[in-house]
């Protein structure tokens, strides 16, 4: 079956809920990836996943305009096989399908990337043996370089987390630590070039819904945690407490993703 049918697909996953949420007495909920979103069911609710509300409303123009430089290059490296050559039609044309193509391709090569660098850290958090691939070695030994300086405790990695409020919403988590102090640290892991302010947004949200399991006088830290591909350097970007900036955009984004969703739907 080609790729782009098995990609139209739904997948649907039983996945076990977070330590903290879990004692409302539910264990799991299912996630189902569709093409281009992912959505949560919750108590027969459906919750979109916070990635796919900042990927429909979050603006990303270093996005596009890497988009239009690899459609660029593409283009180029294509048409410089043929120099020399009559420039005819057919050559323009498959010239162009290379420009589309090429960004696509690079997309879903890095998105793979990064779910592999996900799934071997939650192996090694859970004390699973792991197999490093030559391409994943520099992600690895960043990973190993910021867990080192850390003491923690696990909780909780690839589990899901939830809230009704102020819009249902729902995602996976990477990791959930306790620290010797008895406060709580929530990381997120990126193996992108930069640490995007989208990024925080997104651990926010997590955050934000995990704190109302927990009692006020607890305390929760949220990283988004770099890891170099290239290179074995890491880089964090803090969410801190009272971060009314990160609130009122995870809000705004919220709230403007389900207004989408009614016009879609023409309600």
């Amino acid at each position: 079956m080609p790729t782009d049918k098995i990609r139209t697909i739904a997948v649907t996953e039983r996945i076990q809920l977070n330590s903290l949420q879990r004692n409302w007495g539910m264990t799991h909920i299912n996630r189902v990836t569709e093409r281009k979103a992912r959505h949560y069911v919750v108590n027969g609710k459906k919750m979109p996943s916070v990635t796919t509300v900042l990927g429909r409303t979050w603006p990303k123009p270093a996005l596009y305009n890497w988009y239009a430089k690899r459609g660029r290059e593409a283009m180029a490296e294509y048409l410089a096989r043929h120099m020399g050559e009559m420039i005819e039609p057919g050559i323009l044309d498959s010239a162009v399908a290379e420009a589309k193509l090429r960004p696509k391709t690079d997309a879903r090569e890095a998105a793979d990337l990064g779910s592999a660098a996900h799934d071997l850290i939650s192996q090694e958090l859970k004390g699973e043996a792991i197999v490093v691939p030559a391409e994943l070695k520099a992600v690895m030994e960043a990973y190993h370089k910021w867990y080192e300086r850390e003491d923690l405790e696990l909780l909780d990695t690839e589990t899901a987390v939830y809230s009704v409020e102020p819009r249902p919403h729902a995602g996976t988590i990477d990791a959930l630590f306790k620290r010797k102090d008895g406060s709580y640290l929530l990381v997120d892991f990126k193996t992108s070039k930069a640490i995007y302010d989208e990024y925080e947004v997104q651990v926010h949200a997590y955050r934000e819904a995990l704190m109302a399991s927990l009692p006020g006088n607890c305390h929760m830290d949220g990283q988004v945690i770099r890891l170099g591909k290239e290179l074995p350097d890491f880089e964090i970007r803090e969410v801190c407490d009272y971060n009314y900036r990160l609130t009122n955009l995870w809000h705004t984004a919220l709230h403007f993703y389900y207004a989408l969703e009614v016009s879609k739907n023409g309600v």
